[in-house]
């Protein structure tokens, strides 16, 4: 098959986070059936045994599709660690993203890069068409509600401030600009003040020069939250952003259904969710599993939240 007719897809994980990149890569061909996938997985450290089987297993079952590894842990031990703040909520493979581009064949054109707690539910070949000649990147901008404060912090000479989780890179013009060698650049100078690192300092870099993606293809949401339980018709990748995840229990009705079945189609359906261990997660889990009538769990996720959050005023009492 001609090279211009395989799309390109992208990824950046630790070995916690293959398992939740392969239900994404299984979502995609789900609903890419047609399309010849080519996905470029790199790793902020050395990939563990049972991930590379998964990966050869995968390569063995898929006619259409198959899993290139790359080690990138020296490249990533050499940029400085996470500011305090950021490495409680992120760990550092997130700026896999930005050294992608330099480690992969120089005669791909074109690359999407998509973050692991990310769900396909289209085909994702409407994305990939996407004419972004003119620009660095493609991305899907924050809405009005987020973004202003983002360009304050920033001090950006724009309007939109872009979330990169999901990025239609120019590999082109993105080699000639030295973009990677720019980014972390910037990142070594400022990475102590920005909060959201990989994040602000492509923003900071790229500024007036990303393309704006329609929000169908990064519609960006919360797997627990009856209140951001929300999708349009036509949408082809759900985000799962911040602290919510569709791999930890507690989930809406709709996106735990979604979540499950794609789970259950993958290699890897072996998947533990996780627990939820903060108040708010647990309170949403209880609501959730009231919702669905399981009121055993209910009563666990209320109880459990009760217990938190009595410890918690009792400890500030002692102060």
């Amino acid at each position: 098959m001609e090279k211009s007719n395989v799309i390109h897809i992208a990824l950046g994980v630790n070995n916690k986070y293959f398992p939740y990149a392969g239900v994404l890569m299984t979502s995609i061909l789900l609903n890419s059936f047609k399309e010849h996938i080519v996905f470029h997985v790199a790793f902020s450290e050395k990939p563990s045994k049972i991930n590379k089987e998964k990966k050869d297993k995968f390569n063995l079952i898929y006619n259409n599709a198959n899993i290139i590894i790359y080690d990138l842990s020296e490249q990533i031990d050499k940029l400085p660690n996470l500011s305090i703040y950021t490495s409680k909520r992120f760990d550092k493979s997130i700026l896999l993203r930005i050294l992608l581009p330099d480690v992969i064949d120089k005669d791909i054109k074109k690359l999407l890069y998509l973050d692991a707690d990310i769900l396909c539910i289209g085909n994702i070949k409407e994305l990939w068409q996407i004419d972004i000649e003119n620009f660095i990147l493609g991305a899907c901008p924050y809405k009005k509600k987020h973004g202003p404060e983002q360009i304050k912090r920033l001090g950006l000479n724009t309007n939109l401030y872009f979330n990169s989780g999901v990025l239609l890179i120019n590999m082109e013009k993105w080699r000639v600009k030295n973009i990677t060698d720019i980014i972390i650049d910037c990142y070594n100078k400022f990475y102590e003040f920005f909060l959201l690192p990989d994040q602000d300092a492509i923003n900071v870099v790229l500024q007036n020069n990303i393309y704006c993606l329609p929000y169908k293809f990064n519609r960006m949401t919360a797997p627990n939250d009856p209140t951001l339980d929300l999708c349009e018709k036509g949408d082809i990748l759900i985000h799962f952003v911040n602290e919510a995840k569709p791999w930890i229990d507690g989930n809406t009705i709709k996106f735990d259904k979604m979540y499950k079945l794609y789970v259950s189609q993958s290699l890897w359906n072996d998947i533990e969710f996780i627990i939820p261990d903060s108040v708010e997660l647990m309170i949403l889990a209880g609501r959730n599993y009231e919702e669905k009538k399981d009121y055993k769990k209910a009563t666990y996720y209320y109880g459990t939240t009760a217990q938190k959050l009595m410890k918690y005023y009792l400890d500030r009492e002692k102060l």
